[in-house]
């Protein structure tokens, strides 16, 4: 039995679950169930932001069982009382060990695949006070020095496969190393079943119908400026004149681009009047703002990202699944990292 965690927005639940396809593709005959704890705790939401909630089900129709399948209502309800009496999301987010020892004392042992994130030496998650650490002029003013005079020195490219698809015999637990989006992932070796489970709904609604059949009319190009809880994260790529760099390259190889400008609701005004930050001049270049798409049908947006022939993302998963899910021959996805799985980095 393999159970994958699964927390955060879609983009996110979309990685984790590439890991249950890539444990399928190893252990065929393996059962898989999901483990979706995170949602029906609403404090973790004021640590790491769940947005709308598990969506998988909901957008993609994915029906895959979920470990409480495992337990009676009552035994459930004592997990649950057992894992909030942790507190995990104050002890840096540590719901592997916090997890697997309550399901060990509820009957379910399972290997720990994951770690120890308390352990000396280990990374600080992302929480509310690294995010607001992110957010303060000290660290965006080195950001942006480091970028606007510094050469980048290349990190070396880490082959994940090993990690993804090499999972151990045995009752496990895993999930969310959100590892996909990078290159050495082994993603072509799933690429098809991914194609097949995250198929968007048809649209029906008119302002989107229209929007697509535009996007697919044109030589669209997707612009994803991810910012509100990922501001600081992306600083670089405002300060550091990224945008700039890969809309110029976009000119150079796209005849008569179209620029659809994605981003959260309330980052739209700001993009509104940030177009030289973007890379844009919104007196001769064509600019569209998709911004009625939220709430629980934020992902619409990743749908119309996704059917642009182009695409300019941040370090968001959620941008990168708009060009990853890009079937154009020629596309050109471009994104700030030479990690992170692309056409060009700039």
């Amino acid at each position: 039995m393999k159970v994958i965690h699964i927390e955060s927005g879609l983009g996110n639940q979309m990685l984790s679950y590439c890991e249950l396809l890539a444990i399928k593709k190893t252990w065929p005959e393996e059962t898989c169930l999901l483990e979706t704890i995170v949602y029906d705790l609403p404090e973790c939401n004021d640590v790491i932001c769940q947005w709308n909630g598990f969506e998988l089900d909901r957008i993609f129709h994915i029906h895959t069982p979920n470990v409480r399948t495992l337990f009676s209502d009552e035994q459930w309800e004592a997990l649950m009382a057992d894992i909030r009496q942790s507190q995990f999301w104050l002890k840096n987010w540590n719901y592997p060990v916090y997890f697997t020892e309550a399901f060990r004392r509820a009957g379910v042992p399972l290997e720990n695949l994951r770690g120890d994130f308390e352990a000396p030496g280990q990374t600080r998650k992302t929480t509310t006070g690294d995010a607001w650490y992110r957010s303060t002029a000290a660290f965006r003013y080195l950001n942006y020095l480091r970028h606007r005079y510094l050469k980048p020195i290349p990190t070396p490219l880490t082959d994940h496969r090993h990690e993804l698809f090499d999972i151990p015999a045995g009752d496990v637990f895993t999930g969310q190393k959100l590892l996909f989006k990078y290159v050495n992932s082994g993603i072509e070796q799933i690429a098809d079943d991914i194609r097949q489970v995250f198929r968007f709904p048809d649209i029906t609604d008119e302002r989107n119908r229209k929007a697509m059949e535009e996007i697919n009319a044109v030589d669209s190009v997707a612009i994803h400026a991810r910012r509100g809880d990922m501001t600081g994260y992306n600083y670089d790529c405002y300060a550091g004149g990224y945008f700039r760099r890969a809309v110029s390259f976009i000119r150079e190889h796209v005849r008569q681009p179209v620029f659809y400008i994605f981003c959260d609701p309330e980052s739209i005004r700001w993009a509104r009047s940030h177009g030289s930050t973007l890379g844009l001049d919104f007196r001769r270049d064509t600019v569209r703002f998709v911004d009625w798409n939220s709430g629980d049908d934020s992902w619409r947006d990743m749908q119309l990202m996704a059917a642009c022939h182009h695409q300019v993302i941040t370090r968001s998963s959620f941008g990168w699944w708009g060009a990853w899910l890009n079937t154009h021959p020629d596309k050109i996805t471009c994104s700030p990292d030479r990690n992170i799985n692309t056409t060009h980095h700039f």
